[in-house]
Formats: structure tokens, C-alpha cells, sequence
């Protein structure tokens, strides 16, 4: 089976298999990122929306699915009688698929449960290819008597961006276009599932950056010093004096813990007892119909 199509938002290969299931590859990688059993039978067609959301397959087992590619989970699944050979999908989500010799438009097909086509067209053989004209309301079919143009009405998209893709743009701006495609080209490593990562910073934590620089340093600048007691006259350094006196300092360290600790359990008392206070208050108060309670 020779099926195969890109993501048009971070330019991820999708490629449909015989044994059902889609692989999504990336040139920076020797293995499959993701690998999905789509179908029972043979994968004939895949094809991805142009915001990278939602993927939309054909199996030999008659089926047309449709994927959220951010959860890698089917959302509808729909059964064509002679299955669909092709598939297409607009700028504006419509969904072109190919059974032998008819081709059929469908519209909302991961929103809303379709029971009908949107719009229907026979050609005069099987066909075998078929892609929206992006801009335009045209859809192009390949078939073996030659090509066909169909017009789909809400198939293009009307509001473009010039900066991104102009089609009115002239020849000297297309050369230019070109240029600055180049110039504007990632390189490989860059292609991943999720294309946002590549404006996100890559925040280390605090810790990990205290404990390298602790690892460079050698030591930890963090660190509280040990206290060394200073040496005293007249027999005041005894090795009494000098444990007094580690113990004094360390009890300085605990009292001010203690004291933070009894001070943050008053407020938070006093804190309680006030909305205690005012919910007393408002219980107190009496209306004019205190009266009539039994």
C-alpha cells in the first residue's frame, strides 16, 4: 500500500500500512514517534487537517475514521459501502473522499455525525487522485479518462495572509518568497509533534542549578557557615566553654524558628476567631419577622 501525507502544521510525516496502522515519522528519528491501529484491514488512505488537529483515514474494512491527533483517540467512524479509495481536505475542513468512480464532499465530519454528502459528482472512471485547490472553491480529480474540476462552494479559504501565502502576489514577490523560504528553513532535528516547544524556554530548577554549581565550585555557597568559637584568655576556651557556646548559638537558631512558628499559629488563631466574630454578628442580628418564629 503506498499511502502516504504531511502534516501541514510541524511537518510530520503520516504513513498508512497494511496491517491497519499509521506511523508518524520524523527525520530525527530512526524509529516511528507514534504507531496507531486505525483499521482492521489495510490503510488505502490518510489525510491530516491544515491546523494538524484531526486525521482523517480509509481502510479496507469499509471504514472512514476520524482521529484527534492531540490525543491520538478516534472521534467519529463512518461506513461507506465500497470504502474510499482517496482522500482530500479543504483549507475550510471539508472532507473529499473517492469511492471507484464517484466522489463525494463531505462537511463537519468531527463535529457533528454525518448522514449525507454534502455534494456528489460521477466521473467517467475510477478515480485516482483528487486535491482542494487551496484558495479557491475548486476540487481537482484524476480519474482514467483524464481530469475533472469540481466547484465546491466554502472549500477555500477567503481571509489569506499575505506574509505567510499570498496568491495575488507577483512574480519578482514569488521569486523573493522563495528566497526568504530558504533563508527561514529549520533544520531537521527542529520537526517535532509538538511545534510550540520550539517557543518554549528550557527552565532548569533551582535546584539543579544549585546542586551544579555546587558540584563546580566544589562547595556550597548556600551553606550556612559552622560556627568556630573564638579563642579566649585566662581559661575561658575550655573545652566546656566552648560547647556552652555552640549550644548558646544553636539555640539562638532554634528560638527563631520557634518564634516564627508561634507567630505565623497566633495569626492565623486570630484570623479564625475575627470571621468567628462576624459570623456571630450576622447570626444576631434580628428582622421583623424574629416574631412570628416559634
Amino acid at each position: 500500500m503506498d499511502v502516504m501525507c504531511q502534516n501541514p502544521q510541524n511537518a510530520i510525516v503520516h504513513l498508512g500500512h497494511s496491517n491497519g496502522t499509521v506511523t508518524l515519522w520524523s527525520p530525527n528519528q530512526k524509529e516511528a514517534l507514534v504507531k496507531m491501529l486505525c483499521h482492521q484491514g489495510a490503510v488505502r488512505s490518510v489525510a491530516v487537517d491544515k491546523t494538524g488537529t484531526y486525521m482523517v483515514t480509509s481502510g479496507m474494512d469499509k471504514k472512514l475514521k476520524v482521529y484527534d491527533i492531540r490525543a491520538f483517540k478516534p472521534l467519529k467512524s463512518y461506513f461507506l459501502p465500497a470504502g474510499a479509495s482517496c482522500l482530500s481536505l479543504s483549507q475550510r475542513g471539508l472532507l473529499s473522499a473517492a469511492t471507484g468512480d464517484i466522489v463525494q464532499v463531505y462537511r463537519d465530519v468531527w463535529s457533528t455525525p454525518v448522514t449525507k454528502p454534502y455534494m456528489a459528482h460521477r466521473v467517467q472512471r475510477t478515480v485516482w487522485g483528487m486535491h482542494f485547490c487551496p484558495f479557491e472553491d475548486v476540487l481537482g480529480v484524476g480519474h482514467g479518462e483524464g481530469f475533472t474540476s469540481m466547484l465546491i462552494p466554502g472549500a477555500g479559504e477567503p481571509n489569506f495572509d499575505g506574509l505567510d501565502s499570498n496568491p495575488y502576489r507577483s512574480a519578482k514577490q514569488r521569486q523573493e518568497w522563495e528566497v526568504k523560504a530558504l533563508l527561514e528553513k529549520i533544520h531537521p532535528e527542529l520537526i517535532t509533534l509538538d511545534p510550540t516547544e520550539l517557543g518554549q524556554v528550557d527552565q532548569a530548577t533551582f535546584q539543579q542549578k544549585h546542586q551544579d554549581r555546587v558540584q563546580a565550585l566544589g562547595f556550597d555557597p548556600l551553606a550556612k557557615e559552622k560556627f568556630i568559637p573564638r579563642y579566649k584568655k585566662k581559661g575561658r576556651s575550655s573545652a566546656g566553654s566552648i560547647e556552652r557556646r555552640k549550644r548558646q548559638v544553636a539555640n539562638e537558631d532554634l528560638r527563631e524558628t520557634v518564634q516564627q512558628s508561634s507567630e505565623d499559629k497566633m495569626k492565623i488563631e486570630k484570623e479564625r476567631k475575627e470571621r468567628e466574630k462576624k459570623e456571630v454578628l450576622l447570626s444576631s442580628k434580628k428582622s421583623a419577622l424574629d416574631r412570628f418564629k416559634k
